[in-house]
């Protein structure tokens, strides 16, 4: 899904800690399948029982070219020897369970686009009612879709930052976070500090805390900070 926006596909990413993400938007440099068997590899050294590549729908390379999912699949399994298979969303990323966000969304957009429509003349021109920030706003249909089209001007063209840029703070935002997650310096590019860092676990198994630990972790890990690890809670931490 997403057809040539990697929204979708980056925020999986980053939610799932992927070893890899192609994006319409970011497409990988020339010399990108052995960067990636590199990583995979690198991944499976450090005891990564197995390895996540998401691909978007649009994904392509620097010179607008496809990069499919089979494509990838053929490369892993030639490259590398791993049991690869392919699994293609779809519809399926619909349907997940609502959020608590999720449901107060829907109402507040709703009643943004009634109060709307009572307060349009004849003379207003078409909105088109979203989100910016945190806040429901509308925005003037035709903007939306100048820049809609400016997106996918700034892809075939090859500006690629320009079309990052485009896509919005938020999308630029999760594009540097994940690639700060994802890419491991080498040793001697990692600033060295003084600092320790714990990380403790408290209370019963929560959904998300992996993906939270190994965020801290990794951020860390980039900012040259030594990174401990503490079992059984607050006991363990006591017992040394």
């Amino acid at each position: 899904m997403g057809r040539h926006c990697g929204y979708l596909a980056l925020v999986s990413a980053l939610a799932c800690g992927a070893d890899w993400v192609f994006l319409p938007e970011s497409p990988p440099e020339e010399g990108w399948e052995e960067q990636m068997c590199v990583k995979l590899s690198e991944n499976r050294a450090r005891k990564k029982r197995l390895n996540i590549i998401i691909v978007a729908e649009g994904a392509i390379d620097t010179q607008n070219k496809p990069i499919t999912s089979e494509k990838i699949k053929e490369l892993v399994v030639t490259q590398l020897g791993y049991d690869t298979r392919v699994t293609i969303l779809g519809h399926v990323q619909r349907g997940g369970t609502p959020s608590a966000f999720d449901r107060i969304l829907a109402s507040r957009m709703g009643v943004e686009a009634v109060i709307a429509l009572l307060e349009a003349t004849p003379d207003t021109p078409a909105c088109v009612v979203s989100l910016n920030g945190n806040h429901a706003v509308r925005l003037p249909l035709m903007e939306c879709v100048q820049m809609t089209q400016d997106v996918q001007k700034a892809m075939d063209e090859r500006r690629f930052q320009d079309a990052v840029r485009l896509r919005g703070r938020s999308f630029a935002g999760n594009l540097n976070t994940y690639k700060r997650l994802a890419i491991k310096l080498p040793d001697d590019q990692i600033p060295k500090t003084n600092c320790n860092v714990a990380v403790i676990n408290v209370g019963a198994p929560a959904a998300g805390m992996n993906a939270a630990v190994r965020s801290a972790v990794r951020v860390g890990i980039a900012d040259g900070h030594r990174m401990l690890a503490i079992y059984d809670g607050f006991d363990g931490f006591a017992k040394g």
